[in-house]
């Protein structure tokens, strides 16, 4: 009995330091706000809800759509989390915690008195392409994500060949685009009018799964891209402040992000120094001179000419980087500031 009191031990001991050295090994943040921060309970997703309900909120479902939205896997996985807990959305999902060993979740939740309008027919791939379902779809704006390489996970030829156009016209589409695509395609197939159909039905199926997998983007309102224009374009101040807190040591605790909210792990600088500089309206002439007062002409090795083609070449690339991260406004186009 002794021996195996021992040797249980042993194991826990084995256990806990490899727990520990994993731990030791990520980030100071994460180790910090994951698992050092004073208030720190961990608790079921059942027990969430019943939190949340207890303060009449209700659980939309999660920003990863794969942890909501259980119909989109396999069948044989569905259609048991259907018989564990038959008509409960939440109960589902924490079935699919236990089989996932989900440990993380980003909850979006709303007042009690809108869980009426919460559907999850979307997800559910023989309700993809009734008419409520197919309402919503069309409301949205989309962009994808994947490359042509990927267009064989695709069975249905002229689905196959919609996306491959809709890449090729930059990836950025609506419903109306794709439909009229998808229909160009049949009517130079030749295809027969019986194709037709089933081609929109595997459409609309392989939107709503890629829109819940994360291989296409989709916006209510597609965020507005707006180009550098020399004299009117300028950097607002809530960009310029939000880098620089980034380049003076915030990078510990926040990362940048672009337009799309995609991360961005290499702002400098360089970022930080030509935004202030452009904190306003102002002629190429007179930002490539601030540029080469502030960064080349202490280099007493090149020349001015010199200096200046580095000044512009600068120019030139951060107006494109600056455009890219979307934080461009035009006084020309009321940008806000």
């Amino acid at each position: 009995m002794l021996k195996f009191l021992i040797t249980i031990t042993l194991k826990s001991v084995i256990v806990f330091l490899g727990a520990l050295r994993s731990v030791m090994q990520k980030d100071d943040y994460y180790v910090g706000h994951d698992h050092l921060e004073p208030h720190n309970d961990p608790c079921y997703f059942y027990q969430f809800n019943d939190h949340l309900k207890a303060h009449n909120l209700t659980y939309v479902c999660d920003a990863d759509l794969t942890l909501s939205m259980v119909r989109t896997y396999d069948d044989s996985i569905a259609d048991k989390l259907e018989k564990l807990a038959p008509n409960s959305q939440a109960d589902q999902e924490q079935y699919l915690d236990f089989m996932l060993d989900t440990t993380f979740r980003k909850s979006i939740i709303c007042k009690e008195s809108a869980a009426k309008d919460i559907s999850y027919d979307v997800a559910n791939p023989d309700n993809v392409n009734t008419v409520p379902v197919r309402t919503i779809v069309n409301s949205f704006v989309f962009q994808i994500l994947f490359d042509e390489e990927a267009l064989e996970m695709f069975e249905n030829e002229l689905v196959r060949d919609t996306f491959k156009a809709l890449i090729k016209d930059g990836g950025t589409f609506n419903m109306i685009e794709a439909l009229a695509i998808l229909k160009a395609a049949h009517d130079t197939a030749n295809a027969s009018e019986d194709d037709l159909e089933p081609a929109v039905c595997s459409l609309y199926k392989a939107i709503v799964e890629h829109m819940i997998r994360g291989g296409i983007r989709f916006y209510k309102t597609f965020p507005d891209k707006q180009e550098y224009m020399e004299g009117l374009s300028y950097v607002p101040a809530r960009f310029t402040n939000f880098v620089k807190a980034i380049a003076d040591g915030g990078s510990e605790y926040i990362y940048g992000a672009n337009m799309f909210n995609d991360a961005i792990g290499d702002i400098s600088e360089e970022d930080l120094l030509f935004m202030e500089l452009l904190n306003k309206p102002k002629a190429k002439s007179t930002m490539i001179k601030k540029i080469k007062d502030s960064l080349f002409s202490a280099d007493k090795a090149q020349t001015g000419k010199h200096q200046n083609a580095m000044a512009e070449a600068f120019y030139n690339e951060l107006t494109k980087r600056m455009e890219q991260l979307g934080f461009i406004r035009s006084k020309k186009n009321n940008g806000l500031s």
